[in-house]
């Protein structure tokens, strides 16, 4: 059986959250299954920012349960995207990306044979998110780091992160982007299109900005993973590349934008059939990775049935998605055909994480 990279699943260690707590940025309550979060750890308007806390987020046995339920032989976790503490000042924000990356690895270190993570890191300080991102890869062994998609507000096609990009790229490690501050604002705050409509399209804004802005063109070695199928990238890609034919704004890089399409990874969270058939049709099987954004509710429960639902591939194509893909960038990931032959179904070590 092909093996299965889930990219997109996220984990809130409680050694995270008591590091939180300790600073005075966390009330969470697991009876009541909610924590509200300090503004400068969650970025929104709010003082406190109220979300959901239930076991599936901190219990890593029901985790491994969940995955190996799913088909998934490796997971990888990183932090909700409430905790990226881009609006703490740049210590406060280091430390705090360096307890989550502690956790997480402490975490994965658990059941290595099932889970690894993404880090995170303070791109409000460039200089301090190079040092936590060599911290995290070269010594707790994180596969990537996950970013949100703007910083504090702040465009993600800012200059001063380019020496950013270039320790991704130097280190060979990719880029999860996950949207964060939606697209949208008041206008969708209504029927929950804060997520449904805001994250997919907020998505597609910064990687349209990304690529305008020849950050692909200056870094060709960035690997860079979309979350939620890259939300309406796909879609409007033919609307980007005309633009730079007939806009004088958009002449800012040497080729259309839809050649630097082959620099990003979508996963497949789409939630329509239809549209992931036309995904995969558009950029090719060899830029389509399993993504769940398990725990959540808007996440998928079939990862092995969503790819076997795609029209007109065949098992290499179907296997390339499940998992070929993600290896041929996960450079880390030294012991995948060990876990194909053996499974991951064994219980983890007592001991809390």
């Amino acid at each position: 059986m092909p093996l299965c990279i889930d990219c997109h699943a996220h984990f809130l260690p409680d050694a995270f959250v008591a590091a939180l707590r300790r600073r005075g940025l966390i009330d969470a309550r697991k009876d009541a299954r909610v924590l509200d979060l300090d503004r400068s750890v969650c970025g929104y308007a709010a003082e406190r920012s109220r979300l959901p806390y239930f076991p599936l987020l901190y219990d890593l046995d029901a985790r491994a349960a969940l995955a190996a339920e799913q088909g998934i032989d490796r997971q990888i976790l990183c932090l909700p995207p409430f905790y990226f503490a881009y609006g703490a000042e740049p210590e406060l924000g280091a430390a705090i990306c360096r307890a989550g990356n502690d956790a997480l690895a402490a975490a994965a270190a658990r059941a290595p044979q099932r889970f690894a993570t993404f880090a995170t890191v303070p791109l409000q300080s460039p200089r301090a998110a190079v040092v936590e991102l060599r911290r995290a890869v070269e010594q707790l062994g994180c596969w990537g780091v996950e970013i949100g998609s703007s910083v504090a507000g702040a465009p993600l096609d800012d200059p001063a992160l380019d020496p950013f990009w270039s320790a991704c790229c130097t280190l060979g490690v990719p880029v999860f982007m996950h949207p964060h501050h939606e697209l949208g604002g008041t206008r969708a705050g209504a029927y929950y299109l804060g997520n449904l409509f805001g994250n997919p399209s907020e998505t597609a804004l910064i990687a349209a900005r990304l690529i305008f802005a020849g950050v692909f063109e200056r870094f060709p070695q960035l690997t860079m993973i979309l979350a939620h199928g890259g939300g309406t990238l796909a879609a409007i890609a033919g609307r980007l590349d005309h633009g730079y034919r007939v806009r004088p704004e958009t002449k800012t890089i040497p080729k259309p934008p839809s050649a630097y399409l082959a620099q990003l990874y979508f996963d497949i969270v789409t939630h329509d059939d239809a549209l992931l058939a036309y995904l995969v049709e558009r950029v090719g099987p060899g830029r389509v990775v399993v993504g769940t954004d398990r725990p959540f509710d808007m996440g998928i429960d079939d990862p092995r049935g969503t790819v076997a639902n795609i029209p007109g591939l065949d098992a290499a194509a179907r296997a390339a998605i499940l998992g070929g893909n993600a290896r041929s960038f996960l450079t880390r990931a030294r012991d995948l055909d060990e876990v194909a032959q053996r499974g991951s179904s064994a219980p983890l070590p007592a001991h809390a994480p």
